[in-house]
């Protein structure tokens, strides 16, 4: 009797994620498509802790989609909050949940699932080129250079079994400046001639370059090693 409850648990924790991305998706071509800052303003509530609440869950609801736009949902926060700290809180908020479920998704799905849901992105054989002993830095560096959707990036380091403490705080890290400067920048998106605005947009030109740098250094110095 306890196997055969165990049995039904692992069950359930295997198809939980195919059925709940099968929801998230099912909600974004139909309601959320194309969506805009503007609509997502039209959308939420003008309570402000209501308002809150939509946001962190369309983070939750973006983290199984695969498809709605991480920075749109960012800037949204920053232009509905008129405090600048309440946006980013709720945006950091919003982070955490949304590095939670694909990591768990990678972590306790079927292995061939979680498979097949990275290697539908084209770049994923981008994953593998990372290797190091520090998992700490490999979370932060893959979130700072970019190149892959996030959730694809968390679905795979839950399969690889990463520590969730150093999955957590190099991941956050790794995206806190881009939340930092989109946040600004969705809280001044009404006056692009602000400084304001400018300094965030600066900001946000000069991590993407630092990212490409940074990947450039990084495959230049491991095609260097494997040739030695």
């Amino acid at each position: 009797m306890k196997k055969k409850f165990s049995d039904i648990v692992k069950g359930v924790v295997r198809l939980a994620p195919l059925a709940m991305i099968a929801v998230c998706v099912i909600i974004y071509f139909t309601l959320f498509r194309g969506v805009t800052v503007e609509h997502i303003l039209e959308f939420t509530p003008e309570n402000l802790w209501l308002a809150a609440l939509v946001m962190i869950g369309l983070f939750a609801m973006k983290s199984l989609s695969m498809f709605f736009p991480m920075l749109v949902l960012i800037a949204a926060s920053g232009s509905i909050f008129p405090n600048y700290f309440a946006a980013l809180l709720v945006n950091c908020i919003g982070i955490l949940v949304m590095l939670t479920f694909p990591y768990l998704i990678g972590k306790y799905a079927e292995r061939e699932f979680v498979e097949n849901m990275i290697n539908k992105n084209k770049n994923a054989d981008k994953l593998r080129e990372f290797k190091s002993d520090n998992e700490f830095f490999i979370a932060y560096f893959m979130r700072v250079i970019n190149i892959l959707p996030c959730d694809v990036v968390s679905m795979f380091l839950g399969s690889t079994g990463f520590s969730p403490v150093k999955y957590y705080v190099g991941s956050f890290l790794g995206i806190l400046p881009g939340v930092v400067t989109t946040t600004l920048m969705g809280s001044s998106v009404d006056d692009p001639t602000s400084p304001k605005f400018w300094v965030s947009f600066i900001c946000e030109v000069f991590f993407a370059a630092a990212s490409s740098i940074a990947y450039y250094i990084y495959k230049k110095r491991r095609k260097k090693n494997s040739s030695v």
